[in-house]
């Protein structure tokens, strides 16, 4: 029975002589095909080959991935998934909840156990990575060779991650690009704008103005990917995060509704706070931390190149 997970290809030229050479011209990991090479998980027409086997026109090419031990504990969680193909999951994050800490139940912990139930044989590889108290999308590739592919669409800003937030303030503009340079703290806590800080890019536009509560409501694209980029980018312009508990002041403010007309019960269930919607799906009280989401995820199928949009509320 033939792996779901194989990869399948025909070669529809000669431009390249032999097949690692047709490898390397379409950016596959070498030390990834080694090992596939080695355990004899690459075959042409059907026959185990080598990266030196010559090709031909018409040849079919068939790439099975690893299968792997999981390298977390199988812990059961209800998981949200927004997407899923024989590459890649997406998940949808509660707030409240860690990406993989050592000594606690985290998002890794349910992901293997979904990976164990529907017998998937791959290390949990995510692709992105969010803070406890943020919700929203995290990528996780199934194998090694989706985590290469995906990852690269990532360094070419191919992949995009969209943010909505809720800030302190009232913004100047309502868009901008914000590019600083970002790195860790002497407390090994915070990250600091610094010259010597790993460049990041950071693009928002105001979605709405509580001049109530005076917060500001954006959409925010990530072009990099840092530590904490969003809050140390947005507390460093003088428009920290409401209720953020590293980059803003102590002081909180009331209770507060959202102009997104979204219900974002599903953001701060991991922290168990109590929250009542409106009859428009508005939140009353969103308790005592930040409103950060990852909503929306833009990336191209490593398969077939079809643009992939996933979007939640």
């Amino acid at each position: 029975m033939k792996d779901k997970r194989t990869l399948t290809y025909t070669i529809e030229n000669t431009i390249a002589p032999t097949l690692g050479e047709w490898l390397d011209i379409h950016q596959f990991p070498r030390k990834t095909m080694k090992e596939l090479f080695g355990a004899k998980a690459v075959r042409l027409d059907g026959q185990i080959c080598t990266a030196k086997s010559e090709l031909s026109k018409g040849m079919v090419l068939e790439i099975i991935p690893l299968k792997e031990r999981i390298d977390h504990d199988p812990i059961e969680m209800p998981l949200t998934i927004a997407y899923e193909d024989e590459d890649i999951l997406i998940v949808d994050k509660p707030s409240g909840i860690t990406m993989n800490s050592k000594g606690q139940v985290s998002l890794a912990n349910g992901v293997a156990h979904y990976f164990k139930v529907h017998n998937i044989c791959g290390k949990v590889r995510f692709l992105n990575r969010l803070d406890r108290d943020t919700s929203g999308l995290v990528v996780v590739a199934k194998h090694g060779l989706a985590q290469h592919f995906y990852q690269q669409q990532m360094d070419d800003n191919r992949l995009e991650k969209w943010y909505r937030a809720t800030l302190k303030g009232r913004l100047a503009q309502q868009h901008e690009v914000l590019e600083l340079p970002i790195r860790k703290s002497a407390d090994g806590i915070h990250q600091e704008v610094h010259p010597e800080g790993v460049m990041t890019k950071t693009e928002y536009e105001v979605l709405h103005y509580d001049a109530a509560q005076d917060t500001t409501d954006l959409r925010i694209r990530l072009w990099t990917g840092k530590t904490h980029q969003i809050r140390v980018t947005m507390a460093h312009i003088g428009h920290p995060l409401v209720h953020d508990p590293l980059y803003a002041d102590e002081g909180v403010l009331e209770p507060r509704q959202s102009a997104w007309g979204i219900d974002e019960a599903q953001c701060y269930k991991g922290l168990q706070q109590e929250v009542t919607n409106t009859s428009k799906g508005q939140i009353e009280d969103i308790g005592k931390t930040f409103a950060l989401r990852a909503y929306r995820l833009v990336c191209y199928q490593m398969r077939t190149g079809e643009q992939i949009v996933i979007e939640v509320q």
